[in-house]
């Protein structure tokens, strides 16, 4: 740890805030799916995400306007990620959803083998399989629970958008202002995600549910895209995607808390080792970049 670079260390450390805020919200969003939709939710979430990403947009709109086919395909993959997860849950447990998108840690190394031609370590490959059987163990899933349903394979196209998200994120990057990036995801996003809640809009929410909205859209949609943006400047994709398993350690730790699930022994097993994973990938490469 002490030998990395500054500019991997900060970005470390902003995956490690935005896998918090984003494990945080899973018991807030379970509560306020009693009052709107997964659609809508995820409309009115990008809504205020888009609101926060317009300054970026327009400020950099000129310098970056080559790019917009690109960045908006980017968006377009990552709410088909969001929306392949949320139909899928629709048909399979949230546990076996959680492992199953978590596995974008696979499909990201197969990916960047794929489009950048970066082949991932010995050391690399041991963590991912640590992080998997991590994962595994923090969802819940056994061997006698391993059948396949349609929703289990609905749940693996959100894992692959994913995993292109981040690949490209981190080609993206390199080039073009990543506030840009971020902004043009988010609004996107927003576009996008209207046509498929227009069934069930409202505006009779309670209170505290539109502020929950805007800390969604704002923090936890803009910053925190932001904050992955940046981490995929200095970090590369497969390392990166074991690092952001400590999401769902978040989200069980956050959920013990508030809604008083239960963390059971494997389950704090599993984190321990999504733990030592991430240890190990972040030892395992030098830096993308030095600047």
């Amino acid at each position: 740890m002490l030998s990395m670079k500054k500019n991997e260390i900060k970005a470390a450390v902003a995956i490690l805030v935005m896998t918090a805020i984003w494990g945080g919200t899973f018991p807030l969003i379970k509560t306020m799916l009693k009052y709107l939709s997964p659609e809508l939710l995820i409309t009115y979430r990008f809504l205020f995400a888009a609101i926060c990403a317009l300054p970026a947009f327009f400020i950099n709109v000129r310098k970056y306007k080559r790019t917009l086919p690109q960045l908006i395909l980017l968006g377009v993959i990552m709410y088909s990620a969001y929306l392949f997860q949320t139909i899928g849950l629709r048909f399979t447990s949230a546990s076996k959803s959680g492992f199953i998108t978590g596995l974008y840690i696979i499909f990201t190394p197969i990916v960047a083998l794929f489009f950048i031609k970066e082949k991932p370590t010995v050391k690399l490959i041991f963590s991912l399989v640590i992080a998997t059987i991590g994962l595994a163990l923090l969802s819940g899933i056994s061997v006698n629970n391993l059948s396949v349903s349609k929703g289990d394979l609905i749940t693996i196209l959100s894992a692959v958008a994913y995993s292109i998200q981040i690949v490209l994120t981190n080609i993206y990057v390199r080039d073009t202002d990543m506030s840009f990036i971020t902004a043009v995801q988010m609004i996107t996003m927003f576009v996008v995600s209207v046509p498929f809640s227009i069934k069930s809009f409202t505006l009779s929410l309670p209170l505290w549910v539109w502020l929950s909205l805007v800390f969604l859209g704002s923090i936890a949609g803009y910053f925190a895209i932001l904050a992955e943006t940046y981490s995929l400047k200095y970090i590369d994709p497969d390392r990166a995607s074991v690092l952001f398993t400590l999401e769902p350690v978040f989200a069980g730790i956050t959920s013990y808390v508030f809604l008083k699930e239960s963390l059971t022994k494997s389950g704090i097993l599993g984190a321990v080792l999504i733990l030592i994973a991430m240890w190990l990938a972040i030892s395992a490469k030098p830096t993308v970049s030095d600047t």
